[in-house]
């Protein structure tokens, strides 16, 4: 009996924290215009500028782009919430996918511009991330949300005409990283990469040099978003340091004695090359209806 409560007990708790986490989930407003100013932060006059400035985009272009602020994620992860309102909202043209979301939450300090497969090519993840840092954090953090949120639809609409407007950096520096973020973060990416390092490193063949190139972007971009041109020396030591290694590895005594030594590594990256063989990596999602459809590309950031 004492078993059957215990499993009754832990079957309540679950469907609990299930029903907790569906009525937590922040829902998405109606679509009511090119600027959807929930969160109160855009005057009225504003609000009419941005409207007609984004109108013109769409009558000269076809592109569609559209403003949403809330007040707040409610716990919910800034990337999943929007891509779910620009995938309920359907920006852009179907076939076209030339829609893109500029998506800021007030009190969690986060902003998001979400694009569009078809834009992509126009609006690529590390321009996106330029709008947001160098043009809106600096008015967002002097408390201009109306004229951040402004100059950023400028941006986008400036770089969708083909012009160069996004400046290459922040008017101003903004504070140290913050240390907490930085450890957690870098601690999960390390986590992620160092076994596909490994493999890369001790694995012999084609499966090798393959990783070798595969993993530049990942250790280009991941540290680039927590430490920023810094992060340049870490993407640099790989670039430089895996030849290098691998030729001490593979061609000198000393190398060769401390694989000898270490035959755990060669193992474990012979194993894990032949595990790896039959399946490969996927990213990204998407959609298609009455409307455009989006893969998770953009950036995100704070303020």
């Amino acid at each position: 009996m004492r078993r059957v409560m215990c499993h009754a007990t832990a079957a309540l708790v679950a469907v609990a924290a299930l029903l907790a986490g569906t009525a937590t989930a922040r829902e998405v407003p109606f679509l009511s215009g090119r600027v959807n100013d929930t969160a109160g932060i855009i005057p009225a006059d504003a609000r009419e500028r941005i409207e007609g400035k984004l109108k013109q985009l769409e009558q000269a272009t076809g592109t569609q782009v559209a403003v949403l602020t809330i007040d707040t994620l409610g716990g919910e992860a800034l990337e999943d919430y929007s891509l779910k309102v620009a995938q309920t909202w359907k920006l852009g043209h179907k076939g076209v996918d030339d829609g893109a979301l500029l998506l800021v939450a007030r009190d969690d300090h986060k902003m998001r511009l979400e694009v569009g497969y078809g834009l992509e090519g126009r609006l690529p993840d590390a321009l996106c991330r330029r709008i947001l840092d160098n043009v809106l954090r600096p008015r967002f953090r002097a408390g201009d949300f109306a004229g951040g949120i402004e100059a950023g639809v400028d941006a986008i609409v400036g770089t969708l005409q083909g012009k160069d407007v996004v400046p290459a950096s922040a008017p101003s520096a903004g504070p140290p990283v913050d240390l907490t973020f930085a450890l957690v973060f870098g601690g999960f990416f390390l986590v992620v990469m160092t076994p596909f390092s490994v493999i890369a490193l001790f694995a012999k063949g084609s499966m090798s040099w393959f990783l070798y190139l595969f993993l530049i972007p990942f250790w280009a971009a991941f540290p680039t978003a927590v430490l920023g041109p810094r992060s340049l020396v870490i993407v640099g030591a790989w670039i430089a340091g895996f030849p290098v290694f691998k030729y001490w590895l593979r061609s000198t005594h000393a190398g060769k004695t401390f694989l000898k030594a270490h035959p755990g590594w060669a193992s474990f990256a012979t194993a894990s090359s032949h595990s790896s063989s039959g399946g490969g990596w996927s990213s990204g999602g998407g959609f298609s209806g009455g409307g455009g459809s989006f893969g998770g590309g953009g950036a995100s950031s704070s303020w």
